[in-house]
């Protein structure tokens, strides 16, 4: 009983470390997509325990969209598994993530880095319309 206890304390541990990955559904930046010919539009967000402003992103289809997250109180991380996008954002750090929104639809994101006990609950949506 007690290495059953231990295996799932382990597994839960990890699950809180590294989360679900998410599917890629999309190339973040297509080869084809001329960046200087499509629409374009910058968000700034923060990460912060355990949320991150804004939660809800609303973009046009064919948008090449650039994020600029910065995280405020410690290390967190921005997972937009549908384009393939993982990257860790270091506090008081701005990180800046590019992707083209082709295809219309709801896709969430998640901080990727265990930051405490809100970590699962870190989490927003990006809708493309």
């Amino acid at each position: 009983m007690k290495n059953l206890s231990l295996s799932l304390f382990f597994a839960l541990f990890l699950f809180l470390m590294f989360g679900c990955a998410g599917s890629q559904q999309f190339v973040a930046i297509p080869p084809e997509i001329n960046k200087d010919a499509v629409a374009r539009e910058t968000i700034e967000m923060t990460a912060e325990r355990f949320h991150f402003t804004p939660e809800v992103l609303h973009v046009k289809k064919g948008t090449l969209v650039t994020l600029k997250i910065k995280s405020i109180d410690g290390t967190h991380g921005f997972n937009l598994g549908a384009f393939g996008i993982d990257e860790r954002l270091d506090e008081n750090e701005t990180k800046v993530i590019e992707f083209y929104a082709g295809q219309e639809g709801t896709y969430g994101f998640r901080c990727s880095h265990f930051c405490g006990l809100g970590h699962l609950g870190m989490t927003g949506k990006l809708i493309i319309e």
